[in-house]
């Protein structure tokens, strides 16, 4: 995965951005800086101390100051001391702040994402970006800083002290500041391109290890464990190529830039011994240059080694805000209800995902009076799904229009329309917590203890319910672990009862339980649906004999529409999969 380096104009970007982030805690940046500078400004002024060290302690006429020199050595390293730790203390405080409104925002932006964001970027890489790469941003924008303004600091205050003592040896060192900085930029080419690697592997790593989780029963049935590692280990060798890379070329441009250094050093030494000779430079001077261009090495090479952490930084900054300015759902409608009848038209629906892309629904017309259920039935890819989604906006049509109660949902206010449905899908979609925060779930939590027990009485859930350790406060483990298929999809049906909807939505709700779970969960749809506009998308054709009219859509056409009997007496479509369900049986 080969990118161009980051340009300049991309990198001031990236910083104002962060910057805004930091601004907001203004004091404690304030505090940081503050306490940084002073810590920077230590060090040259202990490199100062050096002369009047050596010139004072190892000459015969001693004066006052020569006395005062240990004290004001102890005050100098107090103050740095104090400094340093304000400055730690606070910037860690002040990323983490960041780190964590970063993760709050990108997180609310992903929950309000269209569907098509989930279409088209793998979980791994989305778990990732919030997970780990806001920690790097951090890394590239205040832990950066805070290296460049203190070293930065510290090498103009010893680059001042060394002028200040000898001009001369001072312009060998500044002869070697473009070789560096030639050095520097040579080596961030080849360090963004291996950050960026590293970015993109580590995102297929965790995608890797959520589906071997998630599929772990699979994974042993099939046998599958040897495949399923040799997928790891080819994303988790491209991590550790890109990373060694990363290091190593970070490693060997740090290397060359103190080899120039040593060299630098090494003429200052010749020269300096010449000018002692010649009785220009005393031993303090020459103590008091030494220590100050010894002291410059430190910072210099974690300014160089900085560039390595900038590029990591800001490649996992391109991630994070490539999510946050991602466009919303799209939604400009105002019309608000507080609960609607439940009316649905479909006038010459159509949908397709892509401009070019051949179309999955094709002129839909369905008209769905209050209270009424319709059966949704086809074969895998006929558009089930795809219509059932397109009544939350999960999707949006194409052509034609969708209207509830006479208005067009794009005039609905988003939140107010989905207020209007309940969803109960074949994956129950339960949380590693309480019966009862699984019942009264999002905005159900305010629901009273005797709402939440007549839903969970409704869904016949109240009896398993009440035999569980703590009843409603049972924790449900990952994914309602604890509980049965049927009960767990129980506890789903609770929900949609407490959410008291006027249109439900049924997805493959039972096609997941055994026979005798199916007949029993089935029971409690039917009371759940009495009274609600319903749509049930079935794999089981005995689940739709009751409904009002069922729709058989065929490649994104409506083919067939009845009821159970009229399709059976037709012959066709629906005939040919009930018999096929039948000779299954």
């Amino acid at each position: 995965m080969k990118r161009n380096p980051v340009t300049r104009s991309e990198v001031t970007d990236l910083y104002r951005r962060l910057f805004k982030y930091f601004w907001r805690y203004g004091q404690l940046l304030l505090v940081t800086l503050m306490a940084l500078v002073v810590a920077a400004l230590t060090e040259p002024l202990f490199a100062a101390l050096m002369k009047p060290l050596i010139d004072e302690n190892f000459s015969a006429n001693k004066t006052a100051l020569a006395q005062w020199l240990p004290l004001l050595i102890l005050l100098l390293f107090l103050v740095r001391g104090l400094a340093t730790f304000v400055n730690e203390y606070s910037s860690a405080k002040l990323s983490a702040k960041v780190v964590f409104d970063l993760r709050t925002e990108m997180l609310e932006k992903i929950l309000n994402l269209p569907n098509s964001y989930f279409v088209e970027q793998p979980s791994g890489k989305v778990i990732s970006t919030v997970a780990t790469n806001v920690d790097a941003v951090t890394a590239a924008g205040f832990n950066v800083i805070t290296v460049l303004i203190r070293d930065g600091l510290i090498v103009i205050g010893l680059l001042g002290m060394l002028l200040y003592t000898n001009w001369q040896l001072t312009l060998i060192c500044f002869a070697i500041m473009p070789v560096i900085a030639f050095g520097i930029y040579t080596a961030s080419k080849r360090l963004n391109q291996y950050a960026h690697i590293a970015q993109f592997s580590h995102a297929g790593l965790v995608q890797s290890i959520s589906e071997v989780i998630s599929a772990q029963k699979i994974i042993k049935t099939y046998g599958a464990q040897p495949v399923e590692t040799q997928r790891f280990t080819q994303r988790a060798k491209e991590i550790f190529q890109a990373r060694v890379k990363l290091v190593s070329t970070g490693a060997a441009n740090s290397a060359i830039v103190q080899w120039i250094l040593a060299a630098a050093i090494a003429a200052v030494v010749f020269f300096a011994g010449q000018m002692a000779a010649q009785g220009t430079m005393t031993a303090g001077d020459f103590a008091s240059f030494m220590t100050a261009m010894m002291m410059m090495l430190t910072p210099i090479k974690r300014i160089t080694n900085i560039n390595q952490h900038l590029q990591k930084g800001l490649a996992a900054a391109e991630n994070v805000f490539s999510v946050i300015d991602r466009d919303s759902e799209y939604s400009t409608g105002k019309y608000v209800l507080d609960k609607a009848q439940g009316y649905l038209e479909f006038n010459q629906v159509s949908f397709a995902y892509a401009r070019h892309d051949a179309p999955i629904l094709k002129q839909i017309d369905l008209k769905i009076k209050p209270g009424q259920t319709i059966g949704i039935v086809g074969v895998s890819g006929s558009g089930k799904s795809t219509l059932i989604n397109l009544v939350p906006r999960f999707l949006i049509a194409t052509e034609g229009t969708l209207k509830l109660d006479g208005i067009p949902l794009e005039d609905w206010d988003l939140r107010c329309l989905r207020r209007q449905i309940a969803v109960v899908t074949q994956e129950s979609h339960l949380l590693n917590d309480t019966v009862r925060n699984n019942i009264a779930y999002g905005e159900l939590r305010g629901a009273s203890e005797q709402a939440i027990l007549e839903a969970a009485r409704m869904a016949n859930a109240l009896r398993f319910i009440e035999e569980l350790e703590h009843g409603l406060d049972t924790i449900l483990g990952d994914n309602g672990l604890r509980l049965s298929g049927g009960q767990r999809q129980r506890i789903s049906i609770a929900r949609a009862f407490l959410k008291n909807a006027p249109i439900l939505i049924l997805d493959e709700a039972t096609s997941a339980l055994d026979s005798e779970a199916e007949r029993e969960v089935q029971e409690d749809m039917e009371r759940l649906r009495h009274g609600r506009t319903t749509l049930v998308v079935a794999h089981r054709l005995s689940t739709l004999m009751t409904a009002d009219e069922i729709i058989v859509l065929d490649q994104g056409l409506i083919i067939e529409r009845g009821t159970h009997t009229q399709l059976l007496a037709l012959g066709g479509k629906y005939h040919y999969l009930h018999s096929i369900q039948n000779r299954s049986n």
